[in-house]
């Protein structure tokens, strides 16, 4: 018997690794009553299951309430067990940084949210084998650094497509065309918000210090979200930038361990490079041929912001 354990505060993200973990060993022609795959919604779940059960491979998301995937990964690690267990890290962030905190902590792999079906069967080709055969080393870690890089375009490109079949195509030469009319008002905006950029951030850093920058912070969201709310087109972006703005203004960082500020200054920083990022293709070298090709890590780190703050 192979056993799972997923673990995440967000059901839907929970039935996602259900159904690709039956998918896969229905692939492999592995029937339901040789595999089990059990749940938990918190850090504090999973310690308490691991602790009872043997399982084969566990998901661990990395924020959530109660006990966050960081710690409820230290505290396996630290288990007297009759094995232990491949963790895979599940974030938002696929930095250097992350990773090796990952690493450090004992992981074996980590998936970038979100993540497709073809990123969870690499893991699980590169591990299954060795669970069935206990044959794992305790260093064996899966980096994804080492994958061919056609299968993490793909995959990448697949999100996506999904996150904007909604959208109409439009290049950044045609969103432009369409606001000829406010042109100076527009770079004007982006002038203020590139000059918060160059004298208040130092985006070379892995984090950003919250207990100093919160006001530029709060700022920079404010004046993103403002410059974006001239555009119909991105109404639901200036509303996802503002509402984050809205949670960081009402946040208690006294209240905050310092572990998690230095999180939650990662994903800010994550998100604040991303709209940098975007801002320069759409507007400043108009090179997007899709202003709504959305990039997926804005969208995760949003979300893991949101729920952290939250």
């Amino acid at each position: 018997m192979i056993n799972f354990l997923v673990v995440d505060d967000v059901v839907a993200n929970v039935e996602i690794l259900e159904l690709i973990i039956d998918d896969y060993m229905e692939d492999k022609n592995i029937d339901d009553d040789n595999y089990k795959i059990v749940t938990a919604k918190n850090g504090q779940e999973a310690v308490n299951l691991a602790g009872s059960n043997n399982f084969d491979m566990i998901f661990l998301d990395i924020m959530m309430p109660v006990m966050n995937g960081f710690d409820a990964l230290n505290h396996v690690r630290k288990m007297k067990i009759e094995r232990q267990p491949i963790i895979v890290m599940a974030t938002a962030l696929g930095d250097a940084v992350t990773k090796e905190k990952e690493k450090k902590g004992g992981a074996n792999a980590y998936v970038v949210k979100p993540f497709g079906e073809k990123t969870i069967f690499m893991i699980m080709d590169h591990y299954l084998g060795k669970i069935i055969d206990h044959s794992i080393q305790d260093d064996d870690f899966f980096d994804f650094d080492d994958m061919d890089e056609d299968h993490a375009i793909d995959n990448q490109k697949v999100i996506m497509e999904e996150f904007n079949k909604s959208h109409k195509k439009l290049s950044s030469e045609d969103l432009l065309n369409e606001y000829d009319y406010l042109k100076d008002e527009l770079y004007m905006d982006l002038e203020d918000i590139d000059c918060l950029i160059m004298n208040q951030f130092n985006l070379e850093e892995d984090t950003l210090d919250l207990d100093f920058m919160l006001k530029d912070i709060k700022e920079f969201f404010r004046l993103m979200s403002s410059f974006l709310y001239q555009f119909s087109e991105f109404e639901e972006l200036s509303k996802a930038i503002s509402s984050i703005e809205e949670l960081i203004s009402e946040v208690d960082l006294e209240s905050l361990n310092e572990d998690d500020k230095e999180l939650l200054g990662m994903y800010i920083k994550a998100i604040i490079m991303d709209l940098v990022d975007w801002k320069e293709h759409v507007f400043i070298k108009q090179d997007a041929g899709d202003v709504f090709y959305a990039n997926a890590s804005l969208l995760s780190s949003y979300i893991e912001v949101k729920k952290l703050l939250e």
